[in-house]
């Protein structure tokens, strides 16, 4: 049985897709069990907080699928972090689960003040000595997080960006991702421990981006980029608290400044799907 936290994510929704088309078994555990989309799947209610109700979701598991859900409300989001990564451990170690599949991302192995990727770090670190299989997947950013701007691109032709518009970072599809975990958790022996990180086809910047959008338009988007003393007020303005929003300031600064770079480059996993693809996807939700 192949358990997925976090199932009505947009990863761990595809994941479960994945892996129930190709036969596996699978189970959701997520908060609200309604929430899954298909209802022949089995899903089990679970608070990550309450380790007795992680325990009880993970029974019966050969493998699970483990991520750090980011809350934007939260007021001490590494600290919670922690808490999560801890119960993560207990509910492994109590249910004999041999394999582990951990939703990082590029940059966990950095040190030092890199704000949301710490969480990633933390969750490596917590389950590195656990007596099981481990694979740590790290994944680059995600084409979906320029979706939250679809409509102020769509009637205002603008792209408001944190990053400096020619800035080039490596981005992929989150669908392209949730393939790959699917195939690794499809393996009968992960062989021992091992990381992947992944990228797409090419580096992209936020101008880049911009006019991807215009393309998909038929109409000019510009790059808007916002500066750093404008970051916090801007994240306060949409519902983050003040730890949040500083944590994910200091993770945009961490990738401004060149400190979040793969670990090892050449070993890099190149996923498929380039961003003009994704965008038009007619199963794309925005």
């Amino acid at each position: 049985m192949n358990i997925i936290v976090g199932a009505t994510g947009q990863v761990g929704s595809n994941l479960l897709k994945e892996l129930k088309k190709d036969g596996f078994p699978v189970r959701a555990v997520v908060r609200n069990p309604d929430k899954v989309a298909d209802k022949s799947i089995e899903a089990k209610a679970a608070d990550l907080f309450d380790v007795k109700q992680l325990i009880a979701s993970f029974q019966g598991g050969s493998a699970v699928f483990v991520l750090t859900p980011e809350d934007p409300t939260s007021n001490d989001i590494l600290g919670e972090t922690e808490r999560i990564v801890e119960n993560y451990r207990k509910a492994i170690q109590a249910t004999g689960i041999k394999k582990v599949v951990a939703l990082s991302c590029v940059g966990a192995h950095v040190e030092g003040c890199t704000g949301n990727i710490l969480m990633s770090r933390i969750l490596e670190q917590g389950l590195a000595d656990l007596d099981a299989d481990k694979v740590f997947i790290r994944p680059s950013y995600y084409f979906s997080n320029w979706l939250a701007y679809w409509q102020t691109m769509e009637q205002h032709g603008v792209l408001p960006t944190f990053f400096p518009g020619k800035l080039k970072i490596e981005m992929h599809s989150p669908i392209d991702l949730a393939g790959f975990i699917a195939k690794v958790m499809a393996r009968e022996s992960f062989g021992g421990n091992a990381v992947y990180e992944l990228i797409g086809q090419r580096p992209y910047s936020s101008e880049d981006v911009a006019e991807a959008f215009s393309t998909l338009f038929n109409k000019t988007v510009t790059a808007q980029s916002i500066p750093r003393e404008k970051w916090q007020e801007n994240l306060l303005s949409v519902g983050f608290t003040e730890n949040t929003a500083a944590n994910l300031a200091d993770m945009t600064q961490a990738v401004i400044d060149g400190r979040t770079a793969l670990e090892r480059p050449d070993d890099a996993v190149k996923l498929p799907t380039s961003l003009a693809q994704y965008l038009r996807d007619p199963n794309l939700v925005r």
